[in-house]
């Protein structure tokens, strides 16, 4: 009787020990996500990427600070498109282009950004993500799950 109660607090444990953190998008939910944890300025980032039709692809950027951080966000997404089973370059967005891929005094960023692919083709982005406070900076990276444009 003690094996089998112990066997079940084990397992128990084990279930509840293994569950992750969980994040959310509000208003432009996409269908793949990856999550990254990271470092003494980033505690975690995120992208996901959904084709939305007619060649509209939405990418969901997430990062997030250790805590307040005088600069947050994405410094690149870079695009890439696979063909004959290659990944490719396809373009780039950077934030010098794009200043709302930075929060400033603030503990995250999230946003999101489109692109136009050509339908049927398939694409994956990796974002550079930055992070600084007044002890330094740090500097992350992600690539998403491939989605085929539609």
């Amino acid at each position: 009787m003690k094996k089998q109660f112990l066997i079940f607090a084990l397992a128990t444990a084990l279930l509840f020990g293994a569950s992750g953190p969980a994040y959310a998008v509000e208003n432009d939910a996409v269908e793949a996500y990856a999550i990254a944890r990271a470092s003494q300025y980033l505690d975690g980032y995120s992208v996901g990427i959904e084709a939305r039709g007619n060649g509209k692809i939405a990418v969901a950027m997430t990062v997030d600070g250790t805590g307040i951080m005088e600069k947050i966000g994405v410094r690149e997404v870079e695009i890439e498109y696979k063909a004959n089973g290659v990944w490719h370059y396809y373009e780039s967005q950077f934030a010098s282009e794009h200043p709302e891929f930075y929060e400033y005094n603030s503990r995250d960023f999230v946003g999101t950004t489109y692109f136009q692919g050509t339908p049927g083709v398939s694409y994956r982005v990796t974002l550079t993500v930055y992070a600084r406070n007044s002890k330094g900076s740090d500097t992350g990276y992600i690539t998403s799950y491939t989605v085929v444009c539609k």
